[in-house]
């Protein structure tokens, strides 16, 4: 029998020495100085003959016991009709793979009795995160507190969603801008969350009220906005003037010079505040959570944008570690996760975003 190590092994050093997973399972197990050696060893391809003589006479049942022992976890195979890896993971890594089996499965303690204990353990620990960023030594913008009324029916405002990459030249309202990032970003009203303290309500859904999205603006063409970096302070409802030089093509060099991403009236870097989620979820599935918050804010924001007569569009194609520098933020706090846009739209009909064409008709 000839074996190999497993393709794209995750390891990771503990205090108490080297783990490395066992594929496709939420498992991990320790390797020994040995065992390490007996899979630096089996490398590509060795017979297992050849391996366990490779560690002395004395050592070979030990040497063929181990193998068959990591044969049947995964993390050696045998060459000849080894388990294939499922295409989905030979596109997307190991490391994703293995990002994905640590989420899985978590305990959430909704009906355990434990989940008291629990919460006052992280109570007592204290360093709860802000609930809100704010910079109040720089210049601000105050928004209308008034929002625009959103009377389309809905029906309509889902029929007309699109997500539009070539825009119009008109400007947006300071009514039409404020009353968007309201409803996308802000919070309506406040519960008690006992001892989480008070919880925001928003438009959009976020696991455990944390909110750990942030707003950061980019305006080209606002009335009575001049043009730059801001920050949406959603306590004050008003924009922090950040960098008054951020432009149109520092966007363009963020994003791969996606048109869309810089051609609207103004462009929304979103972040997440992680902490605020890792508080309080502290299992690895907490991961996903600001993944799943950043697309509940991402289509409040397209469809506030629709009912507001505007074209909206969203992508995550930019360059993360350009994008937190610009905002000079902490990627290991804060990092960046989605980018929305909007504008008036190109075009005669809002059904159909301008730089796509209905489909031809089949030819029976």
């Amino acid at each position: 029998m000839k074996v190999r190590r497993g393709e794209q092994l995750v390891c990771r050093w503990l205090a108490e020495g080297l783990e490395v997973g066992i594929p496709g399972q939420r498992r991990w197990i320790r390797l020994s100085h040995d065992l390490y050696r007996v899979l630096d060893r089996a490398g590509a391809g060795i017979e297992l003959d050849d391996l366990a003589a490779a560690f002395g006479a004395e050592n070979e049942p030990d040497v063929r016991e181990a193998v068959g022992s990591l044969v049947r976890l995964g993390v050696l195979v045998e060459v000849e009709g080894a388990p294939r890896t499922p295409p989905l993971w030979e596109r997307w890594g190991e490391v994703a793979r293995r990002m994905h089996i640590e989420a899985r499965d978590a305990d959430y303690l909704v009906d355990s009795p434990r989940r008291a204990a629990e919460v006052d353990a992280i109570v007592a620990e204290g360093g709860a995160p802000g609930a809100f960023k704010e910079y109040p030594d720089q210049p601000s913008v105050p928004l209308p507190r008034r929002a625009l009324p959103l009377t389309a029916p809905v029906d309509e405002v889902f029929a007309l969603r699109r997500t539009h990459r070539e825009f119009s030249d008109a400007p947006v309202t300071l009514d039409q801008l404020a009353t968007l990032l309201f409803h996308s970003f802000a919070p309506h009203r406040f519960l008690d969350g006992e001892a989480f303290g008070t919880l925001q309500c928003r438009v959009s859904a976020s696991a455990g009220a944390r909110h750990e999205v942030e707003a950061y603006v980019v305006v080209h063409n606002v009335v009575g906005v001049a043009p730059g970096l801001y920050h949406y302070s959603v306590a004050r409802h008003a924009l922090e003037l950040l960098d008054a030089d951020v432009t149109r093509d520092r966007v363009a060099s963020l994003t791969y010079h996606q048109d869309a991403s810089y051609g609207g009236a103004f462009t929304v870097l979103t972040t997440a505040v992680a902490n605020r989620l890792a508080w309080k979820y502290r299992h690895p599935r907490a991961y996903r959570l600001w993944m799943y918050d950043a697309g509940h804010y991402g289509q409040t924001f397209a469809l506030a944008a629709t009912a507001l007569g505007l074209g909206p569009f969203q992508t995550v194609a930019f360059v993360d570690s350009e994008v937190e520098r610009l905002l000079g933020v902490d990627p290991d706090e804060e990092f960046a996760v989605y980018l929305l846009g909007a504008g008036v739209p190109a075009g005669p009909d809002p059904l159909l975003p301008a730089d796509f064409a209905y489909p031809r008709l089949a030819r029976g």
